[in-house]
């Protein structure tokens, strides 16, 4: 992630390089509210060679293959950005943000297990990314006005870390019955596509107001020693396959620009 990080800073070092000195620099600093799309967790190979799969290669009771259905909820987060603009039109800009709201919440379907599957696990997630914005009425050739309308699209590296996945069972006997799966942390590429209008309130100040679509890549549990508890007490550690879901958010962005120069 720290390698990453320093590349695309680089990147966006280099860009802005070869900006010329009258271009305007700013920072951002704001907030976004994201909310998740539906998602499922299944297994990274359900026929592995060496291990057990935690769902397995067949369908559950309901016809679906067995895997763990839900969606990361919706929580805020913070960002922080350092732009320039080139010319009228386009800017470009190198965002660091901070997301520690999604959590999983859903429910599986493993056989002979009840229709009540339920299955959370707390999500945090850090990303760097860099951004390209244009400007639509420079673009159309309109005057600057109070409404800065922009669109923009994003490529960004992204840590998904979830904890431990508590998988719960009320429907058998002996409770409580749970299953417990080891978290983990996964670094993957994401990209966004965002739409928005900046609002200018002095010459060097403006609140941007935007709306956005991310994918983050795929929130992944690492192979490992599950724990399998009935009664209350531990009965079974059984080595499984890492398991997988994608990650991908609609987003509202409020945030205030600050020009430096």
């Amino acid at each position: 992630m720290v390698k990453a990080t320093l590349s695309l800073a680089l990147i966006i070092g280099m860009t802005l390089g070869m900006t010329t000195a009258e271009a305007s620099q700013y920072l951002r600093l704001g907030a976004v509210w994201e909310d998740s799309r539906s998602a499922t967790f299944r297994d990274s190979n359900c026929e592995p060679a060496d291990r057990a799969a935690l769902f397995g290669c067949v369908d559950g009771d309901d016809g679906q293959p067995i895997g763990a259905r839900g969606d990361f909820g919706s929580g805020v987060g913070a960002h922080l950005g350092w732009g320039m603009h080139f010319g009228e039109m386009w800017r470009t800009e190198l965002e660091l943000a901070y997301q520690p709201g999604l959590d999983f919440e859903g429910n599986a379907n493993f056989l002979d297990s009840g229709e009540e599957q339920p299955v959370d696990g707390s999500l945090t997630q850090y990303r760097a990314g860099l951004n390209l914005y244009l400007d639509l009425a420079a673009a159309l050739g309109r005057d600057a006005s109070t409404f800065e309308p922009y669109v923009g699209a994003g490529a960004s590296v992204v840590r998904n870390r979830i904890g431990t996945m508590r998988y719960e069972f009320p429907g058998l006997e002996n409770q409580p019955a749970q299953t417990m799966v080891p978290g983990g942390s996964s670094n993957h590429l994401g990209w966004m596509v965002t739409a928005g209008t900046g609002i200018e309130l002095s010459p060097r100040n403006v609140l941007d107001l935007g709306i956005s679509w991310h994918d983050h890549g795929r929130v992944e549990t690492p192979a490992g020693e599950i724990d399998i508890i009935r009664g209350g007490e531990s009965v079974a550690l059984v080595e499984v396959e890492s398991t997988r879901s994608r990650l991908e958010t609609v987003g509202i962005t409020l945030s205030w620009r600050h020009y430096l120069r």
